[in-house]
């Protein structure tokens, strides 16, 4: 019996561990206003900004703009986190009014963008896979490609396709690459990190704006988060889940207007940012395991007190 009562605390705790592992981390999310800041009669309008997103409830609070130097505007329209090294990365819009179509480093507790160097290609949306190696969705040809981390020298993989407007690039724990070449309105593709080669997915149906779905990443646990754009101007966005084996689409909250990118990172330390970026669902079952850690914990010392 006291094998058996060692075993499920042992089992408890770890699952108790995992879940704060899964839960430390923070959804990202970047706006690039470009076309608005233009219009802007502010003396510094702030093109892109960073936030942080409530998974639960969509709400989004501001983080820091994303500027070079501390005063040069950039467009982030990708975001991506390393998986070892935690270093931030965010990719450039063409219509960034500053260092266009660049791979950046990004600190993201100030903002400040560090240009790495100029993209040969214009991309969408970037992801690492597990490896480390980061990868891009390039619209105009329809092809993902790599990035040289150290000199943003861009690789093509596959075959050049039709020409596409925006698009969302995410890569699940497996391995496997989705993208959504077509928009809201597309299907949901899977695509071959090694031979670029493509694998028509499920029709997406169920979403707020049938414009476009403009980044995606998976959460810890492993369901598919997207940004759905209605590509106004400036462009409204909803925070959405995508079903990867039946293509629907269902709206968690409001994001920010012009919201661009998308990505999960380690959070902060601090146990109310953790708490406060945590599903419901994650709360409960922390609550779960605690409570049958501590019922656990509770049975041992009652055994000890009897003796």
């Amino acid at each position: 019996m006291k094998r058996c009562h060692r075993f499920l605390a042992a089992v408890a705790l770890a699952s108790l561990a995992a879940s704060f592992s899964a839960a430390a981390q923070t959804l990202y999310v970047a706006t690039m206003r470009a076309e608005a800041a233009a219009r802007s009669t502010a003396p510094s309008p702030v093109v892109s900004g960073l936030y942080t997103v409530n998974l639960a409830t969509g709400v989004a609070t501001f983080a820091a703009p994303v500027r070079v130097n501390g005063s040069r505007q950039v467009g982030i329209t990708g975001l991506a986190v390393h998986p070892t090294s935690g270093q931030f990365y965010g990719i450039t819009s063409r219509l960034s009014p500053n260092n266009p179509r660049s791979l950046v480093k990004l600190d993201p507790t100030t903002g400040d963008a560090a240009i790495v160097g100029e993209l040969a290609q214009t991309g969408s949306d970037i992801v690492f896979d597990a490896s480390g190696v980061l990868y891009m969705w390039m619209p105009a040809t329809h092809q993902i490609a790599t990035i040289n981390l150290g000199t943003a020298a861009v690789t093509a993989l596959g075959t050049p396709g039709k020409e596409e407007a925006l698009g969302g690039l995410a890569v699940d724990g497996r391995g496997t690459a989705y993208v959504t070449p077509g928009g809201a309105n597309g299907t949901l593709d899977t695509v071959d990190l090694k031979t670029g080669a493509f694998k028509t997915g499920p029709q997406l149906k169920g979403a707020p704006f049938p414009g476009a779905i403009t980044a995606m990443t998976f959460t810890p646990s492993g369901l598919l988060l997207a940004v759905n754009s209605n590509v106004g101007s400036p462009a409204q966005a909803r925070l959405v889940t995508i079903n990867t084996a039946s293509g629907e689409i269902a709206s968690i909250g409001t994001l920010p207007e012009d919201s661009d990118a998308l990505t999960f990172a380690p959070a902060s330390r601090d146990i109310g940012q953790i708490l406060d970026t945590m599903s419901g669902r994650t709360m409960a079952l922390l609550a779960l395991i605690l409570g049958l850690v501590l019922a656990l914990a509770g049975v041992a010392l009652f055994k000890v007190l009897r003796h």
